[in-house]
């Protein structure tokens, strides 16, 4: 069986919680033997479709009508979905009690007729089964890390608290940071910025923050930030109810004990995504 991987964007173009998940995802399938090709989604055509047996598809907003329509009627695919591409504005938060108008659905028949479709979180579950009527949703309950990524997280989880507050620094304005510096100005606070492509510096500059104000503009699939900053012992300030992490029950706990429920976690959630693509 060949199997191939859709996305918009993969690790190597950008930094971003999305991206970070699928490499993770990539590598495990293909250390399993899985015959697995990358595609951007933007370069599928209808002639590459028939190349292959079986598509996991991450983000699809590049992908033309003309394939999904192809892959609807003529194979087998699985979507693993990071940010709500069923709802025009791609905000579920923005309509009361997550109930979105039929109108306002898009990308429906796709997802209705995936073999299943993979959320991160409790809340996204629940959200997309009530606004699609979906039967195939499957909640792994976590985003992916690497071994090796938990494992440097947990060298940084002991670091002393020298600042008292830090936030995202990003250009992304999904993430906040505008916001979350209004509200410091407000409270007279003068946070550290956080960023750095270079992921352990990023994980350093978090580990000295005794608090991490964070304020999502949607409601984030799962936030690996948000999970980053309470693996590494720090305080999250934030509206839980836009953090799929928060919609966990394992979100109380933080540093060494979060770091191995999230690795026991993303293990099942590996083995349930090989489970997938045995039984395609």
């Amino acid at each position: 069986m060949r199997a191939c991987f859709v996305s918009d964007l993969f690790e190597i173009q950008i930094i971003g919680g999305a991206e970070k998940n699928d490499a993770v995802l990539i590598n495990y399938l293909q250390k399993q033997g899985v015959d697995l090709t990358i595609k951007k989604s933007d370069l599928i055509d209808p002639a590459t479709v028939n190349n292959y047996d079986f598509f996991i598809i991450s983000n699809f907003i590049l992908l033309s009508e003309d394939v999904k329509q192809l892959l609807i009627k003529n194979k087998k695919y699985i979507i693993y979905e990071h940010d709500h591409k069923y709802v025009v504005n791609r905000n579920p938060a923005t309509f009361v009690n997550y109930e979105i108008p039929k109108d306002k659905l898009v990308n429906i028949d796709f997802y209705k007729n995936a073999q299943n479709v993979i959320v991160l979180s409790k809340i996204c579950k629940e959200i997309i089964e009530k606004n699609l009527e979906l039967k195939k949703a499957h909640s792994i309950g976590c985003s992916l890390w690497s071994d090796e990524q938990f494992d440097l997280i947990k060298t940084h989880n002991t670091t002393e608290k020298e600042n008292e507050y830090g936030i995202l620094d990003s250009a992304n304005p999904i993430k906040g940071t505008r916001e979350a510096l209004a509200y410091c100005q407000s409270k007279n606070i003068k946070p550290v910025m956080i960023n750095s492509p270079d992921y352990n510096e990023f994980l350093q500059k978090l580990s000295t923050c005794k608090n991490f104000i964070f304020c999502p503009q949607v409601i984030e699939t799962y936030s690996r930030v948000c999970a980053e900053a309470k693996m590494l012992g720090c305080n999250v300030l934030t509206m839980p109810k836009m953090c799929g992490f928060f919609s966990e029950e394992y979100s109380k706990l933080s540093g060494d004990e979060l770091i191995e429920e999230m690795r026991e976690r993303k293990n099942k959630a590996l083995d349930y995504f090989m489970q997938l693509v045995k039984e395609a």
